[in-house]
C-alpha cells in the first residue's frame, strides 16, 4: 500500500521546500520568517483548503510546543496572516513555482504514469484554456486587467491555463499557468492569445521532450497560434465555428467528406466525417485538416435525432484508423473546464476567493498556490495508495477534506501519512478514539 518514494507527500514537500529555499531575500536584518517558511505555510493553508490553518497550528504550538505545519510542511516559524501576504506580494511567481511544477512532471515521467496519458503514440494531448479568478470595481493593482462595458467597468484578474488529459482519465495533471497582466513595457492590455504564445515557449523549454497536441476552442483556430504550435513541432486539434470560419466551411463543401461509422458511449451510431488538406483562410496558404461528428439518437417514438458533436480542424492527418481518437481528443477539451476550472473553483477550492489582492503578486501568488496544492492531490490520486484507500471511504470531497482539516488542526501527528492511516483504521468506528500522547496537542 505504498506508493513510489519519490512521490510521496514528504518526498514533493520536500522538493517544494528546495525550490522555495532558493528565492532571494532582500530584506533587512530585522526579518521574523523566513521566506520559505512563508511560502511553506501558503502552500499548507491551501492543501488543507483552510485559510485558518495558521491559527490553528499557533495554538497548538503555545499549548504543546508542537504543531503539524513543522510536522508534516517542515515550517519552522509560523507567521502571521498579514506578515504573510506582505512577502508573498513580493515574490516573483516564475522564479517561486516554476521548478516545481517542472519537478513534479519528471518525477511522474520517471514513475512511468505518465505514459498511460498518451492519445497517440508518443503525443500528449494539453488543453488550454483562459479562465478569471478574480474580479472587483473597487480593488486594483498594476497587474488587473480592465473590462466591462462604459459605466460598468471592472477590474480582474485571469489566466491561461494548461493541463494533460486523457479521455476516460479522471485525473488531470496541470502545467505552470501564464499570467494575463500588461506587460512590462506594454502599453496595450494583455490577451489570452498573447498569453499562450509565451506560455508555449517556456512549455516546451521546460518539457522539451514532451510532444503535444495542443487543444483549444475556436480562438486559437487562426494563423498566429497555429505558426507559433508549428515551431515548436507541436500538433494541434482546435474547434471551429462557420460564422468566424467562412472560408474553411466553404472549401470543406468542395470536397468529397470521407465518414466512419463507430459505436458511440451509448451504443448508437457515431458518424465522423472528415476532408483533409483543405486552406483555412483564403489570405493565407495554410492547410488543415477538418473532422465532424454527430451521433444517431433513437427516440421514445422510433424516429431519430441527430445529436451534433462539432467542427474541428488538426495538422494530424485523419483516416479510418485514428477519426475516432481524434473526435475523443477533440471532444476532451471539456475536461479542462470540468476537471480542472469547475473543481478549483467549486468544490472546496475556492479559487475565486480573494485570499489577498496586494499591489504586485500576492493574487496570482495564491491562485497558483492553490493549483499547486490540486497538482499534489492530482499525483496522490495517480500513485499513492495509501491516500487512493483513504479517499474512497468518503464519497463527497469535502466530507473528507473537512475531516482532515478538523483533525489536522485538534491533534498533533508525526507525518501526514500517520493522519491518513489512522482515518482508515478508524473509519466506521466511534468518531474519535484514544490516541497516545505524542499525538496529543
Amino acid at each position: 500500500m505504498h506508493s513510489k518514494k519519490h512521490l510521496k507527500f514528504k518526498a514533493l514537500i520536500e522538493s517544494v521546500k528546495k525550490e522555495f529555499n532558493k528565492i532571494e531575500d532582500t530584506r533587512g536584518k530585522n526579518k521574523s520568517n523566513s521566506i520559505s517558511d512563508v511560502m511553506l505555510s501558503g502552500i499548507a493553508c491551501m492543501y488543507f483548503q483552510c485559510p485558518s490553518l495558521l491559527d490553528f497550528q499557533r495554538r497548538m504550538e503555545v499549548n504543546g510546543h508542537k504543531n503539524n505545519l513543522r510536522s508534516m510542511f517542515s515550517v519552522s516559524d509560523i507567521p502571521t496572516d498579514t506578515g504573510m501576504r506582505a512577502i508573498i506580494d513580493e515574490v516573483d511567481t516564475e522564479v517561486a513555482f516554476r521548478g516545481i511544477f517542472k519537478e513534479y512532471y519528471q518525477r511522474l515521467q520517471r514513475g512511468k504514469h505518465l505514459e498511460e496519458y498518451q492519445t497517440l503514440p508518443g503525443k500528449y494531448l494539453l488543453n488550454i484554456d483562459g479562465t478569471q479568478y478574480f474580479q472587483s470595481s473597487k480593488i486594483k493593482c498594476k497587474k488587473c486587467l480592465e473590462r466591462g462595458k462604459k459605466g460598468k467597468e471592472y477590474n480582474c484578474h485571469q489566466v491561461l491555463q494548461a493541463a494533460i488529459v486523457k479521455t476516460g482519465l479522471k485525473q488531470v495533471i496541470p502545467v505552470m499557468p501564464e499570467e494575463i497582466c500588461t506587460q512590462d513595457g506594454d502599453n496595450k492590455e494583455d490577451c489570452e492569445i498573447n498569453a499562450f504564445k509565451r506560455f508555449i515557449d517556456k512549455f516546451v523549454k521546460d518539457h522539451n521532450k514532451l510532444e503535444v497536441i495542443v487543444n483549444g476552442d475556436a480562438l486559437y483556430a487562426s494563423i498566429p497560434v497555429i505558426k507559433k504550435i508549428q515551431e515548436h513541432n507541436a500538433n494541434y486539434i482546435f474547434k471551429v465555428k462557420p460564422s468566424s470560419h467562412k472560408t474553411l466551411m466553404k472549401n470543406v463543401a468542395k470536397n468529397a467528406k470521407a465518414r466512419v461509422i463507430v459505436k458511440s458511449l451509448r451504443g448508437n451510431e457515431l458518424i465522423i466525417e472528415w476532408v483533409n488538406n483543405v486552406t483555412l483562410f483564403s489570405s493565407y496558404e495554410e492547410k488543415v485538416n477538418y473532422i465532424e461528428a454527430w451521433e444517431v439518437v433513437p427516440q421514445k417514438d422510433g424516429s431519430t435525432k441527430s445529436q451534433y458533436y462539432g467542427k474541428w480542424i488538426t495538422d494530424i492527418e485523419t483516416t479510418k484508423n485514428n477519426a475516432k481518437i481524434i473526435l475523443d481528443a477533440a471532444r476532451a477539451r471539456w475536461k479542462i473546464e470540468n476537471e480542472c476550472f469547475n473543481t478549483l473553483k467549486n468544490h472546496g477550492y475556492e479559487i475565486e476567493h480573494n485570499y489577498g489582492h496586494g499591489e504586485k503578486n500576492l493574487s496570482f501568488n495564491f491562485y497558483v498556490f492553490t493549483l499547486l496544492a490540486f497538482f499534489m492531490h492530482q499525483i496522490h490520486q495517480l500513485t499513492d495508495n495509501i491516500f487512493k484507500k483513504v479517499r474512497s471511504l468518503y464519497g463527497r470531497a469535502t466530507s473528507f477534506w473537512g475531516d482532515l482539516r478538523a483533525y489536522m488542526n485538534k491533534f498533533y501527528w508525526e507525518g501526514l501519512e500517520e493522519l491518513w492511516v489512522w482515518l482508515i483504521e478508524t473509519h466506521g468506528g466511534p468518531p474519535i478514539r484514544l490516541i497516545s500522547s505524542k499525538n496529543s496537542a
